[in-house]
This record gives C-alpha cells, structure tokens and sequence, in this order.
C-alpha cells in the first residue's frame, strides 16, 4: 500500500486551489464542504461571482506565483497546464507543503479517493491511482449498499454514544450495547421513518439510566 488512509480536520487549515475551472471547482466544492479553514483560489481567468462560498474565501484574478504557497497547509494543482501544475508541486516540495496535482498524481504528495459520503458517515475508495474507473465502479455499487439512512444511523450512534460514556461502565459493556444496536430492528425503524420503532428499540436496550433521554434524541433525528 502506497498511500496512508487518513481523514483530515481543515477546519483550522488554509487552503490553496490553483485553477478554477471544473477541476478545481470540485476540489472547492469539497473543501466548503468540510469546513476548511480558509480557501484560496488562484486562477486568471477567475469569475468570482460564480461562487457562493463564505467570507472565508479569498480570490486572486492572477497566473500562479510560487510565493502563493507560503502560509498554506494543503495546495491543489488544478489548471490545464502541465508545466504550470509541474511548477505548483515543484513549489511545494521545496517547502515541504503537501501538494495534490489532479492531473498527473505522481508530481504530488497525495491523491484523493473516489467518496460516498452518508451524512458522517463516509465511505472512501481508492485504487491508490491504478483505476479509477475501478473505484467509481465499487462506489456506485456501496451507493447502493449503503442508503441515506445510514446518515441517520451515524447521528443515532452519536446521540447514543454521548448518553452512554458518562455513564463510567466497562468498556466492554459499552460495546455491547453499541453492537446490541447495531445488530437490532433499528436500521429497518430508520429506513421506515419510524420513530415509535427506534424508540422501542433504544428503551430495549439502553440502560434505564437514560431512558428519559430517548424521546428528545429520537425527535431530533427523525
């Protein structure tokens, strides 16, 4: 395995995307989507009334310049232009900031997989650039796997988890009840918008500690 699985937190990070047409704007669209710190774009012909994004967005209507790396945490090379993307990664080599080139990944440090993403739960695939036709082909077969209500069931395990490790038992107790859970009716009440049902479910399992609980974390999910 090449590459090292990791998710990242932006949310404090700043952001450099070079070039702004369809490429970079996935890559835009991606980043305002977790909440990265400040993003900036770089890119001559750039539209700035074509994107709606928060006051945490900073344009520069210019060709790249290598100082436009200085200060970033992670750098996207996204133009159409080879030699100005080989120049990007070149430029941040050189200050050993993390760089992905979209269109020729072995000039970067790191590639992007192909993601379903379910609300906090995210499913990522990565042939680690072998085919990326292969990972778009298992993502649309997870999309089918795993439905929008596993979005539900991740926020139902975060309610849950918040009420039950306050509660100081084992760590062994506490996976069980988790995967009581989870081997439960409840993806079934989930999928049916059933609230009744989740919470019958949760009384059932749960300890009884924190049954009063169960009717607010319900109604804030369904």
């Amino acid at each position: 395995m090449r590459y090292f699985p990791l998710f990242l937190d932006l949310r404090f990070k700043t952001c450099l995307v070079v070039g702004a047409g369809p490429v970079g704007r996935r890559k835009i669209d991606t980043l305002e989507r977790c909440s990265a710190g400040t993003i900036i774009v770089v890119d001559p012909g750039l539209e700035e009334d074509k994107f709606t994004g928060s006051g945490k967005m900073v344009f520069k209507v210019r060709a790249f310049e290598p100082e436009d790396v200085l200060g970033c945490d992670l750098v996207f090379a996204c133009t159409s232009d080879a030699e100005t993307n080989a120049g990007i990664a070149r430029a941040c080599r050189e200050r050993k900031i993390w760089c992905n080139a979209a269109r020729d990944p072995e000039q970067g440090d790191f590639i992007l997989p192909a993601v379903l993403d379910r609300g906090d739960l995210i499913l990522a695939v990565s042939t680690c650039g072998a085919s990326p036709a292969l990972s778009a082909r298992i993502k649309k077969e997870l999309m089918e796997r795993y439905g929008p209500e596993y979005a539900l069931l991740a926020r139902l395990m975060s309610g849950v988890r918040e009420l039950v490790l306050p509660l100081g038992l084992a760590q062994e107790a506490n996976r069980e009840i988790f995967e009581s859970i989870l081997d439960s009716k409840i993806m079934l009440h989930l999928d049916n918008r059933d609230r009744h049902g989740v919470r019958e479910e949760l009384r059932r399992i749960l300890p009884s500690a924190i049954h009063n609980n169960i009717n607010g974390l319900v109604d804030a999910l369904i």
